[in-house]
């Protein structure tokens, strides 16, 4: 009985933990959101893609993937890009090896959209706008976060959009495409951006 007492306080409080990081993990995104001091327009491009590799790990903290999506033997969170992504070691360095939760943060590089399989997030530089629609539609129904650059990313059924607004990074979410490959976006998540689209209306994020 003791022993069944103690697996319950650990559980608890391994909830507990899981959520003091994730509302950290908030306010650290919420300040990156809103509170980032140079403008985005004047910072390097590796700067840029430091800052959006920092988003992409808020955005997953986030996001619930259906159960059977994720590989209950491996503790990986698997994000990919394509292996010609100019800016893949800004990318790597800022996420590889990062913990979210139980799991464990790591970069896939890919040199063709077939080997999307076992992909958890994907990351569309702007480059890649000849293959987004393609392999947006490929990927419709399943649990894949997709998140890009260009300005047709929402409407080819692409569920994150990055953008640059008065000189910061901002970002759009496509909630319908996101829901139809049964991903839960957290309503916190939701507030910030910038504009939400849900079915065939887009509305404010705040």
């Amino acid at each position: 009985m003791s022993r069944t007492a103690n697996n319950s306080t650990k559980r608890t409080y391994s909830g507990k933990t899981w959520n003091c990081v994730r509302n950290l993990g908030l306010l650290c995104f919420i300040l990156l959101v809103l509170g980032m001091p140079q403008p985005a327009r004047t910072q390097s491009t590796t700067d840029e893609y430091k800052v959006k590799a920092a988003f992409l790990f808020h955005f997953a903290q986030f996001l619930a993937w259906p159960t059977d999506s994720l590989n209950a033997g491996d503790s990986s969170l698997i994000i990919c890009i394509f292996d010609d992504e100019p800016r893949r070691q800004e990318f790597q360095s800022a996420i590889e090896g990062k913990p979210i939760g139980a799991r464990v943060f790591h970069v896939r590089l890919l040199s063709q959209p077939q080997e999307i399989q076992g992909c958890n997030i994907l990351f569309l530089r702007r480059d890649e706008i000849r293959q987004q629609s393609p392999i947006l539609k490929s990927l419709r129904g399943r649990p894949v976060l997709t998140v890009g650059e260009t300005f047709d990313f929402l409407s080819d059924g692409g569920m994150i959009r990055f953008h640059i607004d008065e000189g910061k990074i901002r970002f759009d979410i496509n909630q319908a495409a996101a829901e139809s490959s049964h991903l839960e976006i957290s309503s916190r998540l939701l507030l910030l951006a910038t504009s939400v689209s849900r079915g065939n209306a887009a509305n404010r994020g705040r």
